[in-house]
């Protein structure tokens, strides 16, 4: 049976209507795979764990305190015991109070003067193991250091005419012994100054 006109033209719509279906279809199976594609493409943000993450340490007032009053000691041993190895060499006083303040320093001056009247100087150091005990920062800003002093390797030796060089070391004394500084800070200039020391000849260590 032939088609008239009319079915003819409704078949060519229809074709036509199914066609921009199709290509509507495929258009979007287009978009969605270069969707795809662009997120497969992207490399993931990397996530960093809050633990990871370092945050600069603190320091608490006491501890730069500590510090302070440690850098100072280690000066005290350094000038004090460049005095007693020379004692006779120049007035101490002035290199002394670079890191000690009364009542240690006159203190230590006196000891540097009865080595050179002897006269004697001493030879080899002391070992040491300083730690801080106690620190206060009331007025003033106070830190106590607990040392453990060894004798071992550090002698009294004499200067004497025809006797240089004799052992001049107290055989009563005891080779290793408790040490205790109190080290100060002071306001002008700003300082931290050894002001008292205590050897504890009667608490080996």
């Amino acid at each position: 049976m032939a088609m008239s006109r009319f079915d003819d033209l409704i078949e060519t719509r229809q074709k036509g209507r199914t066609m921009v279906q199709n290509w509507f279809s495929v258009a979007a199976l287009v978009l969605v795979s270069a969707g795809l594609v662009s997120c497969a493409g992207e490399a993931p943000k990397p996530s960093v764990p809050s633990s990871a993450i370092s945050l600069p340490k603190s320091t608490s007032p006491e501890d730069e305190a500590a510090r302070a009053a440690m850098a100072a000691y280690e000066l005290y041993w350094q000038i004090s015991e460049q005095a007693g190895r020379a004692p006779r060499e120049k007035d101490w006083r002035s290199e002394l109070a670079k890191a000690m303040a009364d009542p240690a320093l006159t203190d230590y001056v006196n000891e540097v003067a009865n080595l050179a009247s002897v006269p004697a100087h001493t030879v080899g150091r002391y070992g040491r193991s300083p730690k801080t005990t106690s620190v206060s920062l009331g007025r003033p800003p106070r830190v106590v250091i607990t040392d453990c002093l060894d004798a071992t390797d550090e002698h009294l030796v004499s200067d004497k005419a025809g006797e240089t060089g004799r052992n001049l070391d107290n055989p009563d004394q005891p080779r290793r012994y408790e040490f205790e500084a109190q080290v100060v800070r002071y306001p002008d200039p700003d300082r931290w100054l050894v002001q008292q020391v205590q050897p504890r000849l009667e608490k080996p260590c």
